[in-house]
């Protein structure tokens, strides 16, 4: 998304100056209207409901699909047009407004994808569904696409996942094709769980700010306050 078109929009260039609650209240403010929460992020959609806007106070995982989607277009991923840092590791991502997906043609797409599932998401076997896309370009370059931003979440993001490819991460555009979202996932509930076993040495490879960030994301409606207290104890937030 260009300067001019956010301008147009009446949305604001966020920057490192501003936190997840400043980036959803200028949204808001701006005639955006949220249309889902899930575990980690608020997404908004636009005045006209053709853009959509993901607000997360910390997701690598999310983070590195987005930038794999501008790196990699595929018509099988979704249009990522603007991704603004806040601070603290959060950021908003400004893309194609989607809805959801046929649950059969999803699974389908899932299993043809080829790539599993990390996250206890167990997938059908569904040899017709291969075959459907075996001479399919994009879906051979969605598997390689994917496959490779894996391997990078695993080399590079602390408490790493891997692949979250499910029917409930599938969407569709305005005219019906099939998007894969949110494939990759850094594992939130064993954060929770080296913060409950006080592994100190293993929560620091992740930033301080990211830290205090997690516990605002939407999951923890109540601001976590046991979890914040074990990380002030260890000396990890203020």
């Amino acid at each position: 998304m260009s300067r001019s078109i956010s301008m147009a929009l009446d949305v604001p260039l966020f920057t490192l100056q501003h936190a997840a609650a400043d980036a959803r209240a200028a949204l808001e403010a701006a005639g955006w209207s949220l249309v889902g929460t899930g575990d980690w992020s608020w997404v908004y959609a636009s005045p006209d409901d053709a853009l959509a806007a993901r607000v997360t106070p910390w997701d690598g995982a999310y983070r590195l699909y987005a930038e794999t989607c501008r790196a990699h277009p595929n018509k099988y991923l979704q249009r990522i047009d603007r991704i603004d840092e806040l601070n603290d590791g959060g950021h908003v991502v400004f893309m194609e407004r989607l809805w959801p997906a046929d649950e059969a043609r999803a699974a389908d797409f899932c299993v043809a994808v080829g790539l599993g599932n990390q996250s206890g998401y167990e997938l059908q076997a569904a040899p017709e569904a291969v075959a459907a896309f075996a001479d399919d370009p994009d879906m051979a370059g969605l598997r390689e696409i994917v496959r490779c931003a894996v391997e990078t979440g695993a080399a590079t993001l602390p408490f790493w996942g891997g692949s979250d490819i499910r029917p409930g991460n599938v969407m569709a555009d305005a005219a019906g094709g099939l998007k894969l979202i949110d494939p990759l996932f850094v594992a939130g509930k064993e954060i929770v769980a080296a913060i409950l076993a006080g592994q100190r040495e293993r929560l620091a490879a992740i930033p301080r700010g990211s830290l205090a960030a997690f516990l605002t994301i939407p999951v923890f409606d109540d601001g976590a306050p046991g979890l914040r207290q074990a990380l002030q104890d260890m000396d990890l937030i203020e």
